[in-house]
């Protein structure tokens, strides 16, 4: 059948689709509300279950933590008990010989007096008999030693422990501090032990009458047990809850304390009962594995266990951790039911409470059920006059629904006024703008909104626009209804009829004040250096363009000023970078308080500022004094103590400067001149400043000219070996020296000492030293052709760059076998800062070197840190004299001295010895009767080519390699 919708119909299907409805719903809702309750009352129980768990576990922690504490506590403190006791018995002593020594020094001899002193000190305990006092003279012999009275007498300073410690030499030091400092530590036989040794804790005062010391000592090992009796009393007597204590175990699971049981004290595990020996295994066994938390079974000890014939067990959960220092495992433990009363607790509430919540349900629900009845037919009665209504309003509601699709489209602030301004309507947005509510907006016009800060002429350009127009939009300062004034972007439309009458205003307003805010701090972080606010490099530039322009026109001399913190990255390191972004704030304050107010002091990042002086004077040296003057400030104040966080941090800069008024001077010359004058500063000692000088630029150009040049002259075989020849006492040539040269294209010949220095700066000496190896190799190669020639020898230098990398074996030995020359044949030469750098590294390589036959030579030897202890361990073949020492031979009985030294230690050493720099037959005559008969020098030839070298008839006979 078709229903037809009119006034009677309409009513009575509403009435009974919201009838169905609401029982539908209130079904509905008694189901999900049921359901939800249920899983609410598990999740809570859930959690109660959880927090008493945990609150369980807090509190084993909590108490593990009060007992760990207190073992540290009593241990950390066994020293000084020892210090504490050791310090009253020597000031008995000392009272005792002092007085004796007083009484009787005018009386009788000293001898006499000594030997009264003595004995009185002989029979005197304590520390339970095994404290004596000792007295030693300030040369080690001992005076009184109650133990060993045998040894009186003799000279201990040479006693050492099984260390290596000096026992006789540190009391002596210690004897020599203040009083109350004397103490000194070592390891001496334990009394129960006589082979043992065990540390030893000695307390000395010196006795100025007969330049003895005096003192007394004991074993920290004693001490260490007694205060550990102390712990297990305390422990022992700890409680917590109704149930909790700590245990002690060992390490091999001896029970130490059992507060709950007694007897099992002093048991290992496998001699307790069963079920004791279960738990402490299990608790072992947690202790093996790094400890924490563990459940077990264990006896009870309350009333209803004590009535009870057989053990009563309960569940347990203890937590167990390792204590280090003596060895023992510590155990927190509690019964799991202990907290049980109050999970009980809790689930009876839950139930109750859930009872109480199905009862208001059920009520609120057949409350609900009733209004929604009496709903119903109340709005069947209301819909029957709704159609008479109807038409009546369509009207009126056609006309909101214009001013709606305008005024509510948008999310922003919105009001509507009438054509005469007066407000009508505004949105939420309105209010949370300007504060003011819908009731107090409604009825008021949008002039309460004026902040006072645009004139009778704003208002009057913006109605005429608004007239012609249409519309206005643009920025407008406001006032919030608590007088803040703030700045929105407004926006009025004019609502129209068909025939074109103005009806109402729409108006929306956003604030746009942290816009704008934004927009001004986007605009300063993209000129300032947001840790200090001052000018970064862009400002920066920009300004010293403006004053180089101001410079050009006012004919007056300006500077630039280049500053680098002195060790900004030591602070940095060492004390974290919040400390160093503190230190570079207050940095930016001192060097605006030095500067004045029209200059400019800006940050390029890290640790560097520059500083742009103008308005100096016209005359070069008076400008030049002006910006010293304001270098000097500076200077002085960075130098100054910055307090950085209660931390006091002392800091200095390097400052270079350059002046400016040249025509042709531009802001990246400056920057760069004043950058090479601050070097030039950090060269000369830091904490200065300079001036940027013409050479230092031409300096820099030569030398990157120089690079680029030394680079070519690798990839192009510019590069040469020389070789200088090594003789014996016969003047026969041993071998040579492998020394590298190079011929420049345009410049000549270009001495070593210019271009190995910037290969060692630049990293070019890798690639230099790798060509000079594989050269000689390769020559060692075309000796050992020639029957005459395979015995010569080939020094090579190696620098410290070459000798640090990781593969620096594995290249020497690529090329030995890529050549295919004798590793017998090479020297390394290695000068002895080279090995001091990392020692350890350049053991392990020249001892895998020297495996496959090559050998080692100590260059410029006793010009550096000669020791004897890395000559020692060093695989070295040969040491070779610095020139220095033959120079001065013959005229200077030193520098003979030092010689023989050299050649002496290198004969006990099994080294060889060769002397360079040998120029004369004294110098050669000198050496052979100090037991150096090799030689290197301009006597037996200069530097040259290989052919330059007299190896046809001098050579060695060859040996087999």
């Amino acid at each position: 059948m078709r229903l037809s919708a009119n006034e009677t119909t309409m009513p009575r299907l509403h009435l009974i689709g919201t009838l169905g409805l609401v029982l539908i719903v209130t079904l509905a809702m008694a189901g999900f509300f049921s359901w939800q309750n249920i899983q609410e009352q598990r999740a809570s129980l859930g959690r109660v279950e959880e927090a008493v768990s945990q609150e369980q576990k807090a509190r084993l922690t909590a108490e593990m933590q009060s007992a760990t504490d207190y073992l540290e506590f009593v241990r950390q403190r066994t020293a000084s008990v020892l210090r504490r006791r050791a310090v009253e018995q020597v000031d008995m002593a000392m009272q005792m010989a002092q007085a004796i020594h007083a009484r009787e020094s005018g009386k009788r001899p000293a001898q006499e007096v000594q030997r009264l002193i003595v004995e009185a000190l002989r029979p005197m305990r304590f520390f339970d008999g095994r404290g004596y006092f000792f007295i030693d003279d300030m040369q080690g012999r001992f005076v009184l030693l109650p133990t060993g009275p045998e040894f009186e007498g003799r000279n201990g300073i040479d006693n050492q422990d099984d260390t290596g410690h000096y026992v006789m030499r540190g009391l002596i030091e210690a004897a020599r501090k203040p009083q109350g400092e004397g103490f000194s530590s070592y390891r001496w036989y334990r009394p129960d032990a006589p082979k043992q040794m065990a540390e030893k804790l000695a307390y000395v005062r010196r006795f100025e009458p007969y330049d003895w010391l005096i003192g007394t000592g004991d074993y920290l090992y004693e001490w260490e047990n007694r205060q550990q009796q102390e712990a297990l009393g305390r422990l022992r007597s700890l409680r917590f809850g109704a149930s909790g204590h700590i245990g002690l175990l060992s390490s091999d699971g001896r029970s130490l304390l059992s507060p709950s049981n007694a007897a099992l004290e002093g048991l290992l595990p496998r001699q307790m009962p069963s079920h004791a020996r279960k738990a402490l295994e299990t608790l072992q066994a947690t202790a093996q594995a790094g400890g924490g938390f563990v459940e077990y079974d264990w006896p009870r000890t309350d009333a209803t266990a004590a009535a009870a014939s057989e053990p009563v067990m309960g569940r347990k959960t203890a937590l167990v951790s390792t204590y280090a220092p003596w060895g023992w495992v510590l155990v927190t433990s509690m019964f799991n039911d202990e907290l049980r009363p109050m999970m009980d607790a809790e689930r009876q509430a839950h139930e109750q409470g859930s009872t109480e919540r199905r009862v208001r349900l059920a009520l609120v629900l057949l409350a609900a059920l009733a209004l929604g009845v009496a709903g119903s037919f109340a709005f069947s009665h209301w819909s029957r006059h709704l159609f008479l209504r109807y038409h009546r309003e369509l009207q009126n509601a056609q006309a909101n629904l214009r001013i709606a699709a305008i005024a509510f489209e948008s999310q922003e602030g919105i009001f509507v006024t009438d054509e005469h301004s007066t407000i009508l309507r505004v949105n939420s947005a309105f209010t949370e703008i300007t504060g003011f509510s819908a009731a107090e907006a409604i009825g008021a016009t949008p002039a309460m909104l004026r902040s006072g800060k645009h004139g009778p002429e704003f208002y009057a350009a913006m109605y005429e626009s608004i007239r012609t127009s249409g519309a206005w939009s643009g920025e407008v300062w406001n006032r919030h209804k608590s007088g803040a004034i703030f700045l929105e972007w407004l926006t009025i439309t004019a609502v129209q009829t068909e025939d074109g009458k103005v009806t109402h205003y729409v108006s929306t307003l956003t604030d746009i004040t942290q816009r704008k805010a934004a927009e001004d701090e986007i605009r300063h972080l993209a000129f300032y250096d947001p840790l200090t606010r001052l000018p970064n490099r862009r400002l920066l530039l920009d300004r010293l363009h403006q004053a180089l322009l101001t410079s050009r026109r006012t004919r007056r001399q300006g500077a630039l000023m280049f500053i680098d913190l002195d060790n900004f990255k030591l602070i940095n390191d060492t004390m974290g970078h919040d400390k160093g972004d503190m230190l570079l704030q207050q940095v930016a304050q001192r060097l605006v308080a030095t500067v004045r107010q029209g200059d400019t002091v800006a940050r390029l990042g890290g640790d560097e500022f520059v500083v742009v002086l103008e308005n100096l004077s016209p005359q070069p040296h008076e400008a030049a004094k002006q910006a010293e003057v304001v270098a000097e400030k500076a200077l002085l104040s960075l130098a100054q103590p910055c307090l950085l966080a209660g931390i006091e941090v002392k800091n200095s800069c390097s400052i270079g400067v350059v002046l400016f008024t040249d025509d042709n001077a531009n802001a990246d010359d400056l920057m760069k001149h004043a950058d090479l004058a601050m070097y030039q500063a950090k060269e000369a000692g830091r904490n200065t400043l300079r001036f940027f000088d013409p050479e230092m630029h031409a300096a820099v150009v030569k030398r990157v000219a120089l690079e680029k040049d030394l680079r070519t002259g690798l990839r192009e075989g510019q590069l040469v070996l020389y070789y200088q020849a090594q003789v014996d006492a016969m003047d026969r040539v041993l071998g040579a020296e492998a020394l590298v040269r190079w011929h420049h294209p345009q410049l000549g010949m270009i001495s070593p000492g210019d271009f190995i220095p910037l290969a060692e700066d630049s990293g070019l000496i890798l690639p230099l030293g790798q060509w000079v190896l594989n050269a000689a190799c390769e020559q060692l190669a075309r000796w050992a052709q020639v029957p005459a020639h395979a015995a010569l020898t080939l020094a090579v230098n190696v620098s410290g760059r070459q000798m640090h990398q990781p593969d620096f074996v594995a290249q020497v030995l690529e090329t030995l076998e890529r050549t295919g020359a004798n590793p017998r044949r090479l020297k390394l030469e290695l000068t002895e800062s080279l090995l001091l750098d990392n020692q350890e590294d350049a053991i392990t390589k020249m001892t895998a070197l020297k495996a496959y036959g090559v050998g080692f030579s100590l260059d410029d030897f006793g010009t550096g840190y000669s020791s004897l202890a890395y000559l020692r361990r060093l695989p070295l073949s040969q040491l070779k004299i610095d020139g220095s020492f033959v120079h001065d031979l013959v005229n200077e009985p030193r520098a003979t001295a030092i010689v023989r030294t050299i050649v002496t230690l290198a004969d006990s050493l099994g080294l060889q010895v060769i002397a360079e720099g040998v120029e004369t037959p004294e110098q050669r005559d000198c050496l052979a009767r100090n037991g150096c008969h090799t030689c290197q020098g301009y006597l037996f030839g200069r530097p040259g080519p290989v052919e330059a070298l007299n190896i046809y008839d001098t050579a060695p006979a060859a040996t087999p390699a």
